[in-house]
């Protein structure tokens, strides 16, 4: 049983924990091997500040997700400079551009997207595309594999947590798209989700999973002991609900591991 002052207690049937133990797996982002410990994301939503980039850094993230579409432009020429400013922090990069359908904040075209991607692509280490993105997915992807970058494919529900059935079948389409890591973030609203969720985490390799909401946040830390390849966590401000501090992720980690 595990219990902190964010969630109620949670049990997880044993059989699950054998099951992420045989399906344990490593995949690498730059040369950050993911798989054997859990891994910190910080989401940076503002490319100019400096402080914050600095903070994540210190403060012990492993990564870093540039939230490209919550930037203060996004045209080609500003997020290139951006992105060779950041790279000074010698952190792996992973560019995302999310669309409006999936919690994105710029209303830019699928076509300014797709050549936003392919603009940054020779910057960065992996990139994160919807699976729902079915216009510029393949392209994204082609593009990424291309420049032996790491392909991840996101899927985001921000109103529940869809039957195991579909989680698996979501996974599977990923993967059959090109997808190095498939990411799922779904609303967990009762418990049932969130054991759901840590089934999928343990049943799939070379996944990152995500419980999202009040409910959910335990899951922030909890999923990578399972099996999910990165936690995401905020520096400044949040970028998903239920999303933690980079500072509170790491007191949350440290207590999951010392339990």
């Amino acid at each position: 049983m595990l219990r902190s002052k964010w969630s109620q207690p949670i049990c997880l049937p044993y059989f699950v924990i054998g099951q992420f133990l045989l399906l344990t797996v490593s995949v690498n982002i730059r040369r950050l091997k993911l798989g054997d410990a859990p891994i910190i994301a910080a989401v940076i939503v503002d490319g100019e500040d400096k402080k914050a980039i600095a903070a994540a850094k210190r403060d012990g993230a492993d990564i870093l997700e540039l939230r490209l579409d919550c930037f203060k432009k996004q045209d080609p020429a500003y997020i290139q400079r951006i992105i060779k400013d950041i790279k000074t922090a010698k952190l792996p990069l992973i560019a995302t551009i999310r669309g409006k359908a999936e919690g994105g904040k710029a209303g830019i075209s699928e076509k300014e997207r797709l050549r936003l991607f392919q603009n940054i692509m020779p910057f960065v280490d992996a990139v994160d595309i919807e699976l729902g993105s079915k216009k510029i997915l393949k392209h994204v992807i082609n593009a990424a594999h291309a420049s032996n970058k790491k392909a991840i494919i996101s899927y985001h529900n921000f109103k529940d947590t869809p039957e195991q059935g579909r989680l698996n079948n979501i996974i599977q389409r990923a993967k059959k798209a090109g997808g190095d890591i498939v990411k799922i973030a779904t609303l967990a609203n009762n418990k049932k989700d969130m054991a759901r969720l840590a089934l999928l985490t343990a049943s799939h390799p070379d996944i990152i999973t995500i419980a999202m909401g009040k409910t959910g946040v335990v899951s922030r830390a909890l999923f990578p002991m399972l099996g999910s390849l990165l936690t995401y966590c905020s520096v400044t401000k949040s970028s998903a609900p239920g999303q933690l501090s980079l500072k509170d992720t790491k007191i949350l980690l440290k207590m999951l591991k010392e339990a």
